[in-house]
């Protein structure tokens, strides 16, 4: 049910992050009285809202509130969730808000590594396969669902990434096609346990039916126990072997693709701009989505070949200095940062911290022996990173980054290769990994002058 076919007018958002404010916006149009809720005095709220509440709420905040909106940040533990539960008012995610009120299909992409560059890809293949198609990205990239059926309310598709914190609390949430790309350790403070984790990403499958596709990594085991979990279609992708139905690699290097109505070749390896393995298995990925949307294999190579990627995300910057330097600021967990290093074929001065997660680095001890020749630490997991990669490479640690490209200068040598892949959350020093990695570049664009 939408929420514009409800009497009751007045709706909580807790959270004024960008999130929260497209909540706020949506429920405004909807002409919903918002009462706005954040844990921090500093917040600030730039929305035309009814009342405010920072920090403490008491019952009296809650009295008229028809439904809580949650950020992504908010967990489902936080006190002002549990009394509304307690208070019977419904709990749900920007997202959810957002899916409740748009007639546009929907197709979504979650998975520990690879969502944003999946989006952003399948988007572009969308909008080249046809001058009739059109799709909008949306969602954790950063742009949210809310503000964008606002601002394009007659676009025919939107292409989600969810994260687990944005699936956690969605109930009504269908998307016509929905991939798990894979499953590694993250959020585990959040979530508890793998189990856990696994089962919030699984919620993208929620209320599929007959008509509708669910997309799985054959490779990953952690998925094995949600294969056939669609009321509809299932297509499986795989960089090792032929699948049951959907799209794999073969030992030429051929991307095929294959279901009940078809068996071909779609494009080789080489062709993809994009390079490595997880690049790979995310262009698979998008095979399966855009099939499942209706567009014909011919269609989608040229937007295969020519997706040249995503900012923050393994991005070249260029030669400055001498220096090769790339941008994996989108790397905030020990999976992004294994995949980062993989990329690479010759050793490179690796950039990493930020706010450490509770999971092993260790496991990357003998990949950094591989693939680094120095390593600089930053921000407040330097010291923990420094002690579970202890021999692995020389270790240099910095306050912040431009104390650690000051250092970098002084290690490298002509030609070497610097990678920012700092494998940790960025909110010790940063609103957020968009602005950890605009700094890096910006810090690194002064070099030229």
């Amino acid at each position: 049910m939408k929420l514009t076919e409800s009497k009751i007018k007045y709706a909580g958002v807790v959270g004024m992050g960008r999130s929260g404010t497209a909540a706020i916006r949506l429920l405004t149009h909807l002409d919903y009285f918002v009462i706005a809720f954040d844990s921090s005095p500093a917040a600030v709220c730039t929305m035309d809202v009814k009342k405010t509440v920072f920090g403490d709420f008491t019952d009296t905040d809650l009295k008229d509130v028809s439904v809580l909106v949650l950020s992504p940040g908010v967990a489902t533990t936080a006190k002002i969730v549990v009394r509304a539960k307690e208070l019977n008012i419904p709990v749900i995610s920007e997202v959810e808000l957002a899916c409740r009120n748009t007639s546009s299909t929907l197709l979504a992409i979650t998975g520990s590594n690879g969502k944003t560059t999946t989006v952003e890809w399948l988007t572009h293949v969308i909008n080249l396969s046809s001058v009739e198609a059109e799709a909008v990205a949306a969602g954790n990239m950063g742009y949210a669902l809310s503000d964008a059926i606002l601002d394009n309310p007659l676009v025919p598709v939107f292409v989600v990434e969810l994260s687990s914190y944005q699936l956690e609390t969605t109930t009504g949430f269908h998307a016509t096609s929905s991939v798990i790309l894979n499953l590694t350790p993250d959020h585990l403070v959040r979530h508890g346990t793998m189990e856990n984790y696994g089962e919030t990403k699984a919620r993208i499958f929620l209320n599929q039916n007959i008509g509708d596709t669910a997309i799985l990594n054959f490779d990953d085991t952690l998925l094995e126990k949600y294969r056939n979990i669609s009321g509809g279609k299932q297509l499986y992708f795989s960089l090792k072997q032929e699948v049951p139905a959907g799209a794999w690699m073969d030992e030429t290097g051929y991307l095929c693709y294959k279901d009940e109505t078809q068996n071909v070749k779609v494009i080789h390896s080489d062709k993809l701009a994009l390079q490595g393995k997880h690049n790979i298995a995310n262009a698979l990925a998008v095979i399966c989505l855009a099939v499942s949307y209706g567009i014909p294999v011919k269609k989608m190579i040229s937007g295969l070949i020519g997706f040249k990627g995503v900012a923050h995300r393994i991005e070249p910057l260029g030669s400055v200095r001498g220096l090769y330097w790339f941008n994996d600021s989108k790397s905030t967990n020990v999976d992004s940062l294994k995949v980062a290093l993989e990329s690479f074929q010759n050793k490179v001065i690796l950039i990493a911290g930020g706010k450490e997660k509770d999971t092993d680095y260790s496991v990357l001890n003998q990949l950094i022996k591989h693939k680094v020749k120095n390593l600089v630490l930053f921000g407040s997991g330097a010291e923990l990173l420094s002690k579970q990669w202890q021999g692995a490479a020389d270790i240099h640690i910095h306050k912040n980054l431009e104390d650690s490209v000051e250092g970098v200068l002084k290690l490298a040598e002509s030609g070497d290769t610097v990678l920012l892949s700092p494998g940790c959350a960025s909110f010790d020093q940063y609103s957020n990994f968009e602005e950890r990695g605009d700094h890096f570049k910006s810090i690194v664009q002064a070099l030229k002058c």
